[in-house]
């Protein structure tokens, strides 16, 4: 879901369409792509960059599983409810994501 929603927009910017969206949302793996697009302002007007950076965070080989359990430490300290859907997630995002 991550990379589809990069290509459609990768898509309609190469079609002239992607200053024609209004809102874009997005849920699962989309939201992935969204957070990173978000990390770059005006996004819209720099997809190539954006396109480049997640690519390249995925390309890597190797993530630290030490900062993804000191994050995971610390989102456990600030929550009230904390589950083993919670450390799944971490799991997985940290995984396929790279973050």
């Amino acid at each position: 879901a991550m990379v589809g929603l990069l290509g459609s927009l990768v898509e309609l910017d190469k079609a002239g369409l992607l200053d024609c969206i209004l809102y874009l949302s997005g849920v699962s793996g989309s939201a992935w792509c969204m957070a990173s697009l978000y990390k770059e302002p005006d996004w819209s007007t720099k997809l190539e960059t954006v396109e480049d950076k997640i690519i390249e965070r995925l390309r890597i080989s190797k993530v630290s599983w030490t900062d993804a359990f000191d994050k995971l430490k610390k989102y456990y300290n600030e929550k009230d409810l904390f589950s083993l859907t919670d450390v799944w997630a971490a799991i997985v995002i940290t995984e396929y994501v790279k973050e």
